[in-house]
């Protein structure tokens, strides 16, 4: 019998943001890439994900936290999910480009770090909820975009 996949996603947080029927979601943003066999990172399209709470997992304490921190424009929150894709949009970004959101159905929401524009220096977070912070060989802190790709009045996904 097929489960559904478990995924891993280590991004930027955007805020929080309400579905019209009043239902909560983190918007959230990565960029992936990898290193070539010289040692140089090649960047690969931006991610974004619509996290809402799985069924049974109540995310409002971390869902506050985020909104609290994101409320000073200057601070940009990184956190890790794990959860299970319900729903991808694809579609073209403003410049042109073949772009996707994905529908993200989450169990769990850590906050790892918490940076200042600019490059300022982090306040030390460590994961929450019951999850503990491992590192990760050779892993690539992505970098978020210039601007909350979420503030030029996207569509909200539908639940």
């Amino acid at each position: 019998m097929a489960g559904k996949a478990t995924i891993i996603i280590q991004g930027t947080a955007w805020g929080v943001r309400e579905t019209q029927n009043g239902k909560r979601y983190l918007s959230v943003s990565m960029s992936p890439g990898y290193r070539d066999r010289n040692g140089n990172w090649v960047s690969q399209p931006e991610q974004y994900y619509s996290v809402r709470p799985a069924g049974y997992a109540n995310l409002n304490p971390v869902f506050d936290q985020i909104a609290q921190l994101r409320q000073n424009q200057d601070q940009f929150v990184d956190v890790t999910i794990v959860g299970e894709i319900s729903g991808l949009d694809a579609y073209t970004n403003k410049k042109g480009e073949p772009a996707a959101s994905c529908n993200v159905n989450a169990s769990a929401v850590a906050i790892t770090n918490v940076r200042q524009k600019g490059g300022g220096q982090s306040q030390g977070y460590g994961a929450q909820g019951g999850y503990t912070q491992q590192t990760q060989g050779g892993y690539q802190q992505s970098q978020p975009p210039a601007s909350d790709p979420w503030a030029n009045g996207g569509s909200d996904p539908e639940f």
